[in-house]
């Protein structure tokens, strides 16, 4: 049943889960930091007025499932669903310890409260689109770095008989493997820092719940807090989700998967010995940035073209934009496609090029929403992994900013060659 919808419609958007400053950073958002609160389960519905029923997009944002919001101006939905036609969802899902508490007090199944709390949303979506001119049938969701994990995990979760979406979209990012021994030290550090028992029992919990969220928040974004994360429940999240999918246990839907040229540059911003760290960790290795930005979009493409699964597309984005860099050589920087793919950018400052790409892009997009069972773009096959077949896109490679140009297609092994013998090697995974 439908109600409270004042906040849905409302000019402002809802409470915050509690997070960090760090997107109002990586945004360069200039608006003041949005009201926080634990009450922080809402959904923003972006609908064009028309009475025909429209292909529906769930967003789920990233964070490294530590913070995040659906409120960021970056991920308003109106200039995507007004342009696209489409139907635009967003919501909040609890993160870091508010969602994935690591806590020997819950069952397994109770831990990955944030997982718990999007598929909540998709059965939101499932029984009330209809409401704003959406077909629950012609649902796909979507995220970015975590919220593209998020994606897959709902995937690999889901199986052939029951996935309430249709088709994915997985924007750098995507779960290859998780030990399957949970751990549970980091509640046990969280539980000494707000002075209750580190022994678990239920008295730490009755203690831990009198605990002000401001204080638990304060904590989590120190520098003093260890990570949370999801632990493998084999209900809301598998160690090995590939094995999944090769074996034909998840839902066969057709995705886009992908990554940016450089999604590593920001991570290594303000890491001056991370290259000492990964060469002490994999010793003697050629280490490259194509290291870590492809390796789950080509393990995930190659596992589910394996499996049988029919509109799979793979891409890679390379636009460079100089009132987009964020810092000096950010180049095509984790999260820097959201701007075209949402529309929301600054057009005083955007080129000529620069706002006819995200056009392009933003369509290209769309295309897929609207239907995932043909090309989102002229001469984008479906992907085939190997040296033979060019069918991975190159958008804007190499800062090719042209849209008359915006796709060039790679073989898969032209981006992956170089750490496929790495894989192999030091982790133990085939590709």
């Amino acid at each position: 049943m439908l109600r409270n919808w004042d906040l849905l419609v409302s000019s402002s958007f809802p409470s915050d889960l509690p997070s960090g400053a760090f997107a109002e950073f990586l945004f360069n958002n200039p608006s003041d930091p949005p009201q926080e609160s634990e009450d922080c389960l809402f959904l923003n519905v972006w609908a064009p007025a028309s009475a025909e029923k429209k292909a529906v997009l769930v967003w789920i944002y990233g964070g490294s499932l530590a913070f995040g919001t659906a409120s960021l101006p970056l991920y308003d939905g109106a200039s995507l669903a007004s342009n696209q036609d489409i139907v635009v969802v967003t919501f909040n899902y609890r993160t870091n310890v508010f969602g994935f508490p690591r806590s020997p007090e819950l069952a397994l199944s109770a831990n990955n409260l944030g997982f718990l709390d999007q598929e909540l949303a998709f059965k939101w979506v499932q029984d009330n689109i209809a409401q704003f001119n959406g077909d629950p049938l012609k649902v796909t969701i979507m995220g970015q770095s975590a919220g593209a994990e998020s994606v897959g995990t709902a995937l690999t979760r889901h199986t052939p008989s029951d996935a309430p979406f249709r088709s994915g979209i997985l924007l750098s990012g995507a779960q290859t493997s998780t030990s399957p021994v949970p751990s549970f030290e980091a509640f046990n550090t969280f539980a000494v820092a707000m002075g209750c028992p580190q022994d678990p029992g239920p008295s730490r919990l009755s203690c831990l719940k009198q605990v002000p969220a401001a204080t638990i928040r304060n904590f989590t974004n120190s520098q003093l807090s260890p990570t949370f994360g999801p632990l493998v429940d084999n209900t809301t999240f598998f160690a090995d989700p590939l094995e999944r999918i090769r074996t034909g246990l998840t839902a066969r839907v057709p995705f886009m998967i992908g990554n940016l040229q450089d999604d590593g540059s920001f991570f290594a911003l303000g890491q001056p010995d991370l290259a000492d760290w990964l060469n002490i960790t994999f010793p003697g290795v050629p280490l490259t940035p194509a290291l870590v930005r492809s390796f789950p979009a080509q393990l995930w493409s190659s596992a589910a073209v394996s499996a049988g699964i029919s509109n799979v597309y793979r891409y890679e984005y390379g636009a460079v934009f100089a009132d987009l860099q964020v810092f000096p050589g950010a180049g095509a920087w984790h999260s820097s496609e959201l701007f075209g793919i949402f529309g929301n950018f600054n057009t005083t400052t955007a080129t000529a090029s620069e706002v006819e790409l995200f056009k392009t892009m933003q369509a290209t997009i769309g295309n897929y929403i609207k239907d995932p069972t043909v090309s989102p773009a002229q001469n984008w096959p479906t992907y085939v992994p190997g040296n033979v077949t060019a069918t991975l896109a190159a958008m804007a490679y190499s800062g090719n900013v042209r849209p008359d140009n915006f796709i060039q297609l790679e073989t898969g092994d032209s981006i992956d060659g170089p750490c496929n013998a790495l894989w192999n090697e030091f982790l133990d995974v085939r590709v």
